[in-house]
């Protein structure tokens, strides 16, 4: 009877340990952690980010390398450590993942067409690699905002696609990440600014080859921290046109057409994202501003069904 119980006891213990052995599996923020955790090199100390820190030249230009280095090691980009002198890094504290403590933020600028994010959590006076954003774009600046109901905060990442060379198109926005269950999601993303020059001919065949458009989009974008989180967009867009053979200088741009668009959105905590609202009752259909433009230029744009402003602050509460 000893015998069996002791069979049976072995059984569970050993089922036991698989099943935690595939939760540590399956978790990449637990991996990374263990990992960065026994490896020094992966690292980054309190010591190191003094150093980043320093009024000597020389002191946080090495820091900075070893932090670059490090990152790059974490993120398993080694073939970007032959470019560090040309890395542009970004170094933020805040609270974004759940627990009390703050956690370390490094921003890298690759090139002009990739970013990338490594979040470090701090355990006794180190930071330990335990998660990662990529495929961004050159990040200009990192800010954060408090998620009520989460009690972390949210990075709202400022990006810029620059396509002026080889292209007439720049465009800056906003992206936001939220960490929701085991990783960083994108909940919100919105441009701030935009310019773009392009022929007619090239959206109408119809057009003349003569005929210009350049279509700037301005949005000021306002955050609202109560319960529930909202965000507030004034969008005011403007469409130029020149007459020329060749491309036009910027002073033979005309004003020809102008509008302007407000929108509202909130954080709805069931769905882990920020949803649009419309300020009526009467009503029921909400714009997405990334097909303003096309909007503006008679071209097809997408819409979809939401709730009125009311109702989906009821439904956010439930």
């Amino acid at each position: 009877m000893i015998k069996k119980t002791c069979i049976i006891l072995m059984i569970f213990i050993l089922l036991f340990a698989a099943y935690l052995f595939n939760i540590f599996s399956n978790h990449n923020q637990y991996i990374s952690t263990f990992k960065s955790y026994v490896i020094t090199q992966k690292k980054i100390s309190q010591e190191l980010l003094t150093d980043y820190y320093s009024t000597h030249k020389n002191i946080q230009q090495k820091a900075k390398h070893s932090i670059i280095s490090t990152t790059l090691k974490n993120l398993e980009y080694e073939k970007w450590l032959p470019y560090m002198d040309y890395i542009d890094i970004l170094v933020y504290f805040s609270d974004v993942l759940p627990g009390n403590d703050q956690e370390l933020i490094v921003a890298l600028n690759l090139s002009k067409d990739v970013s990338v994010i490594a979040i470090y959590t701090k355990i006794n006076n180190e930071y330990i690699f335990t998660n990662k954003i990529e495929n961004l774009l050159p990040i200009q600046n990192i800010t954060f905002i408090k998620m009520p109901e989460l009690n972390y905060n949210s990075l709202i990442t400022d990006q810029l696609l620059d396509e002026r060379l080889g292209a007439f198109y720049i465009e800056e926005f906003i992206e936001i990440f939220t960490y929701v269950d085991t990783d960083f999601k994108s909940t919100w993303k919105k441009t701030k600014y935009s310019d773009e020059i392009f022929n007619l001919e090239w959206i109408d065949a119809d057009a003349s080859p003569k005929d210009w458009l350049k279509i700037v989009s301005k949005s000021d974008i306002t955050f609202n921290e109560k319960v529930p989180l909202t965000i507030d967009v004034s969008t005011h867009i403007t469409k130029f046109k020149a007459i020329s053979t060749k491309f036009p200088s910027l002073e033979e741009f005309k004003i020809i057409d102008q509008k302007n668009e407000q929108e509202k959105f909130y954080w709805d905590s069931k769905d882990q994202n920020f949803l649009p609202i419309k300020n009526t009752q009467s009503s029921n259909i909400a714009q997405d501003t990334n097909n303003l433009i096309q909007t503006f230029l008679g071209l097809k744009s997408n819409t979809y069904p939401v709730l009125p402003y009311e109702n989906q602050f009821q439904s956010s509460r439930r």
